[in-house]
């Protein structure tokens, strides 16, 4: 459905400025700031625990002078049939210059539990702070709850944004040296194991305007393919509504229903296989050890050779050149797209040079030395699969990059990171009179991140897309 507009970028857009709880209002009880606004850049990613804001002002009524650089900034934008809603607070003002009587400058904002998290350190061990064998849910939450939003002065809890945390299937038990709240989730999030599965890691945490969200790749990827267009998007449930765009010439005299066409499309970067062979990403060697007990570190005992990993899906990927095991990651991952691995198109020479094992990546065990005496020797093993943890969690986000996409779309705030959307590209060179859609580059993608543009009272979107396999056709 078309968004009622002039055109599909329209916008109504509204500014505050929020001091000590407080609008701030000027003597006339005026309280808008919409008209000091040049741009409004606006930033979401599943690689980012925060949402990021910048915001070009123009004054000539010597606002700055009265700006302390921690304000809260509060933005809403209005799209006839959405509104998106951003509670924002500075951290910076940038790039200030001067050019008669008036001034030029950059708010730089960001989600305030951001700024909290940087003064809120997390110590002491796991089992005093959340109880013994607890699994990853009950930990974020906690972290965010007591941490990151804690309790009013009547000891009742703050009001949460909404979060959506997938549980593990392994159990955490670690000492935390003071680590910041955020750091904390992290480092969870590289040792946990998605619950349905035996095999699969890769954990994410990130913000979007929907709440927090702590989920598996895989988990994501299960999530985009079983999206629909009938469901709407719902916070609460943290699901949302699948979108599709379609790339092909505007009309001239039609603006208002290029809602959903695509206007340009980036290939970021596209079968850049040096850049693998460099840094190991396909193959290479994962090593964990414990520095208290060497025993417990992942060697083969014969060779104290590490794991090996490839994400080869032939059968043949068992053996490395010199006849060693090998993981074969590619079919214990969830696949975007048909499931066609990107390397299997590449000439065969290539091929071997790409799933050549070259990087060793290293893992320390936790800490275990605070541990009480006595405790049994399966406990201290906690973390024992280290060495496939690191190189599954590394491999599925470098694969999940193995197809990468930036579309500028008319502005629509109902998309967001960790979520699919679904694309239509024809191809180049027509068939006859026919244009054909590109089966290669079409279909559904994951959504890595969005950056709204705001400017002139229209709104455009910029989506980065990923997925990790081509179709069979």
């Amino acid at each position: 459905m078309a968004i009622p507009a002039e055109t599909s970028n329209d916008v109504d857009f509204s500014l505050r400025l929020v001091r000590n709880g407080e609008v701030v209002t000027n003597k006339e009880g005026a309280k808008e700031l919409a008209d000091f606004v040049q741009a409004v850049t606006v930033h979401e990613s599943i690689s980012s625990s925060a949402i990021r804001a910048d915001i070009v002002i123009q004054d000539s009524a010597d606002l700055v002078s009265t700006l302390t650089g921690s304000e809260a900034w509060v933005m809403i934008f209005n799209m006839g049939n959405s509104e998106a809603v951003y509670n924002m607070r500075a951290y910076n003002i940038d790039s200030r210059s001067r050019s008669g009587n008036s001034e030029v400058y950059i708010v730089q904002c960001v989600s305030v539990e951001f700024l909290v998290n940087e003064v809120r350190n997390v110590f002491g061990s796991s089992k005093e702070l959340f109880g013994k064998s607890v699994k990853a849910k009950a930990i974020v939450e906690k972290l965010l709850k007591d941490y990151i939003y804690g309790k009013d002065e009547n000891g009742n809890q703050n009001k949460t944004k909404n979060f959506f945390i997938e549980d593990s299937k392994n159990n955490h038990e670690f000492v935390c040296t003071n680590w910041r709240t955020f750091d904390t989730i992290y480092w969870v999030a590289q040792k946990s194991l998605r619950p349905s599965s035996e095999s699969q890691n890769g954990f994410l945490f990130w913000e979007s305007r929907l709440g927090y969200h702590f989920k598996s790749i895989d988990t994501m990827i299960d999530e985009a393919k079983a999206q629909t267009y009938e469901q709407k998007t719902d916070p609460k449930s943290g699901k949302a509504r699948l979108y599709k765009y379609t790339y092909e010439p505007k009309k001239s005299g039609d603006e208002g229903n290029d809602t959903y066409r695509i206007d340009s499309i980036v290939f970021p970067e596209d079968k850049n296989y040096l850049k693998v062979l460099r840094d190991g990403s396909f193959a290479g060697y994962s090593l964990a050890f414990d520095p208290n007990d060497f025993s417990n570190s992942k060697l083969e005992p014969s060779t104290f050779t590490p794991l090996i990993y490839t994400f080869k899906d032939s059968a043949k990927a068992k053996k490395d050149f010199a006849g060693r095991d090998t993981i074969n990651f590619w079919n214990k991952m969830s696949h975007l797209g048909g499931g066609k691995n990107p390397v299997d198109v590449y000439d065969e020479s290539v091929k071997a040079m790409v799933n050549f094992p070259k990087r060793i990546r290293y893992s320390v065990l936790p800490n275990r030395i605070f541990d009480k005496p006595g405790s049994e020797k399966t406990d201290k093993k906690l973390y024992g699969e280290l060495s496939y943890l690191q190189a599954y969690q590394h491999i599925r986000v470098t694969t999940l990059k193995n197809i990468q996409l930036l579309i500028k779309i008319p502005g629509n705030l109902d998309i967001y990171p960790g979520y699919g959307l679904e694309i239509s590209i024809p191809q180049t060179k027509p068939k006859g009179d026919k244009i054909e859609k590109d089966r290669k580059y079409s279909g559904r993608y994951l959504v890595a991140g969005v950056r709204h543009l705001y400017d002139q009272k229209s709104v455009v979107t910029e989506v980065l897309l990923y997925r990790d396999s081509y179709n069979n056709q």
